[in-house]
């Protein structure tokens, strides 16, 4: 992403209101009040505990007591995770309260978990950490047709069990921000557990090996980043591009565009994606700092958008004025029975939704129009696609 761009998850931090941001700042006051405290208490290994880091961060409740945190080392000193852990609707008031974090000189302060060390990933590690024993000894890693890396853990226990025991090994292993971005479906693949008999015949599960299935991993990134596109879309003209056209008849009552008749796109993956409504993340669909949305617009007796091409002018309208500046161009669209529906790809948040609402300013079908971002956790935010135009009456 370019110096100064804005991701979808600032531009959603940016807009909670009022109230939302002054209990951040009160959090933020409150901690750095107590911030050379807490720097003793961690340097002296608890010896002196002037300050407890639990009733410290209790005021993060104020904030949302759904927010998780951490503290941990740092090269500054301290660190402190404030993240949304697995509640992707937090992420971008994570995002909020990381963006507003003052500058302390001891400390660093994260949105997300980083990732630990393979060889601390031990059976008695997952014991303390997750309160439990751990069963699965190997995880598949395997590239996914939507774009992201599936998983198949192994071991002698339930499905359900063994999927939840490899979401975990592999967050810890990972870091979260990989995780998010890039796990797909898990299935747990349960082996025979191994009696008195095959113990004492020396058939005993071979242990979990944090580091080969690390190895896999970040394999299975590489290769899906190999097959996504060398240029960003915004470099290539619409005419120019090779596209699979779906039929989406098929997309389940609950999907955010369950109307869609066809779809067309630029890359097979991210179709995929799109159509199986399931996480969505634009790391696994760029390599170059791309984020999605797509404008979705109203059919109407004014606008009923019976022929294709109608659609087709304002994607090219849209293309040209985000390319020339750089912002990004249209990657996909579809028609549905309710509405048309516009993919596009951005450089910048901020900038491009400006754009868009620029390009679509005064047009007769642009009061029903409205942007979505793509990424999870901003599902919420639904924005006008030219704030400025009114509604026809």
């Amino acid at each position: 992403m370019s110096m100064g761009a804005i991701d979808p998850y600032s531009f959603a931090a940016s807009r909670f209101p009022t109230d939302t941001r002054d209990a951040i700042r009160k959090f933020w006051m409150h901690f750095a009040a107590n911030a050379e405290g807490l720097d003793r208490c961690f340097s002296s290994n608890m010896t002196e505990k002037t300050v407890d880091p639990t009733v410290v961060m209790a005021a993060l409740k104020d904030v949302s007591p759904e927010l998780m945190w951490e503290f941990g080392p740092s090269d500054r000193g301290h660190a402190l995770t404030i993240t949304a852990e697995w509640n992707d609707s937090n992420r971008a008031l994570a995002r909020a309260v990381h963006d507003m974090a003052p500058d302390l000189s001891r400390w660093q302060f994260h949105q997300v978990r980083g990732p630990e060390s393979d060889s601390s990933i031990t059976v008695d590690y997952f014991a303390q950490r997750f309160g439990e024993p751990l069963t699965l000894t190997k995880i598949e890693a395997i590239c996914g047709e939507t774009g992201r890396v599936n998983l198949i853990a192994h071991g002698p226990d339930n499905e359900q069990a063994l999927a939840d025991q490899a979401l975990k090994v592999a967050s810890a292993i990972l870091g979260e921000a990989v995780e998010r971005d890039w796990i797909g479906y898990i299935d747990g693949a349960p082996t025979a557990k191994t009696g008195l008999f095959g113990r004492l015949r020396g058939q005993s599960p071979a242990p979990f090996e944090p580091a080969t299935f690390a190895d896999g991993f970040r394999a299975a990134i590489a290769r899906l980043k190999s097959a996504l596109p060398a240029r960003p879309y915004a470099g290539t003209p619409l005419d120019d591009r090779e596209v699979t056209l779906f039929k989406a008849k098929a997309a389940y009552p609950e999907h955010p565009r369950a109307d869609l008749i066809t779809f067309a796109a630029a890359s097979e993956a991210y179709g995929r994606a799109v159509l199986s409504g399931g996480r969505f993340s634009s790391r696994c669909h760029s390599i170059h700092d791309e984020w999605f949305l797509y404008l979705r617009i109203q059919r109407t007796e004014d606008a009923p958008f019976d022929d294709v091409s109608e659609r087709g002018v304002i994607e090219e309208r849209l293309h040209q004025a985000l390319s020339q500046d750089g912002l990004g161009g249209v990657v996909a669209a579809g028609h549905g029975s309710e509405a048309v529906y516009i993919d596009l790809d951005v450089s910048d948040a901020a900038r491009a939704v400006a754009q868009i609402g620029q390009v679509l300013q005064g047009e007769p079908y642009v009061g029903e129009a409205t942007l979505h971002f793509l990424d999870q956790g901003l599902q919420s935010l639904v924005l006008p696609a030219a704030p400025d135009s009114l509604k026809p009456n």
